[in-house]
């Protein structure tokens, strides 16, 4: 049955449980990549695949459709990923009533397989129609599970888009996130003194205690309605009768806010170097930035495009921030403005994700609906 949209709901139900049974683990995503190719390259277009899998030491590298349009209009970016996290592989999809799980014994890799295959379906109705649409980029990335790594990668160079949207957000369908937090790693290294545990214990100092006495003392969970900071691992310790000489400690910061960021980093290296000083020992502790922080203002044309596409379908619009990080960050920060559109999946990252029938379908006929809308109002950025 076709909708209003366009869109063939059995077809593209049939096209998602196929990609979806295509096992795509973080870089190992060339079955999924040859797949979208077929699908473009049936459509009459070209899947340009970049260099993304050297540097991301992966089998495949994103995939860049160019789909040609009316050229009074910007570049449209529309993006969605390839991957899904473990486990993902023989997945065996099941159908029910009203919504589509896997069998219990893997994930369902609606996240982003929906969003896969509503672009691809979209591809497919704007092939048949030959309507008129504004120039599109269309890219599927490699490796966002595993740090937004083939988002990281992606040549700015290669793309001509001018604003996007990213179709990978869970939450219900209307749920459009505006804001997304900058992400620091940390990894730090306590050095105790070691010495015999029951021999001469006053000669050591446990590094586990030292970095256990200065995580107690840090800011940690939600600091504030921005910002979040979590301890993820520590190692350290070889035996009962050993005082421990060495703590390895792994966590991250994140806020929409990037001096909250920095002021968070700041306090997690200062508490735990005092307090190491204070034991008469060393701290050692490095940041890594893993990716920026994204903004769109209220005022942006982008949401209006949204909006009105929403309200067409009979969707309601919630624009808000979110505390996870996804390729809309990374994208924002080569200088395209997106914003991140829920496509319906629930549960996601468990073995009982799942996605409804019905919003598989209505999440297509958003992708097609913003597309066409593009075409129609001039969008400012």
């Amino acid at each position: 049955m076709e909708t209003a949209m366009g869109i063939d709901r059995e077809r593209l139900i049939a096209d998602f449980m196929t990609l979806v049974s295509i096992g795509s683990h973080s870089r190992d995503e060339a079955n999924m990549a040859a797949y979208i190719r077929g699908v473009a390259e049936e459509l009459g277009y070209l899947a340009e695949e970049d260099g993304a899998a050297e540097i991301v030491g992966g089998n495949s590298g994103n995939l860049i459709i160019r789909v040609p349009g009316n050229a009074a209009r910007s570049t449209v970016l529309l993006m969605a990923h390839m991957d899904t996290v473990v486990p993902g592989h023989g997945v065996q999809p099941i159908r029910h009533a009203d919504r589509i799980t896997s069998d219990g014994k893997t994930v369902l890799g609606a996240d982003d397989k929906a969003g896969v295959a509503g672009l691809l379906h979209m591809l497919r109705v704007l092939s048949a129609t030959g309507e008129d649409h504004p120039p599109l980029e269309i890219v599927f990335t490699v490796c966002e599970e595993v740090g937004l790594q083939g988002a990281k990668a992606l040549d700015r160079k290669l793309l001509q888009s001018a604003y996007g949207f990213v179709f990978d957000s869970s939450g219900p369908l209307g749920f459009v996130v505006t804001e997304g937090p900058a992400l620091a790693k940390m990894e730090a290294r306590v050095h105790g003194r070691a010495a015999h545990a029951g021999v001469a214990p006053e000669k050591g100092v446990s590094a586990i205690v030292v970095a256990a006495e200065a995580i107690s003392a840090m800011r940690m969970g939600r600091v504030n309605e921005r910002t979040t900071a979590n301890i993820g691992q520590i190692k350290g310790g070889f035996a009962t009768n050993i005082v421990c000489d060495l703590v390895e400690i792994f966590a991250e910061a994140r806020s929409l806010d990037t001096e909250q960021l920095q002021s968070q980093c700041g306090h997690m290296t200062e508490i735990l170097q005092h307090t190491a000083e204070r034991h008469g020992v060393t701290a050692e502790v490095e940041w890594q930035d893993s990716y920026p922080a994204f903004s769109l203002p209220a005022d942006s044309s982008l949401r209006l495009v949204v909006k009105q596409a929403m309200s067409e379908l009979g969707i309601t619009p919630m624009f808000a921030p979110t505390g996870g990080g996804s390729d809309a960050n990374v994208v924002s920060g080569k200088g395209i403005p997106v914003l991140n559109i829920a496509v319906g999946y629930h549960q996601i990252h468990t073995l009982e994700e799942w996605i409804s029938l019905d919003d598989l379908c209505l999440a297509a006929e958003l992708m097609l609906r913003i597309v066409r809308i593009s075409g129609e109002i001039d969008v400012r950025v």
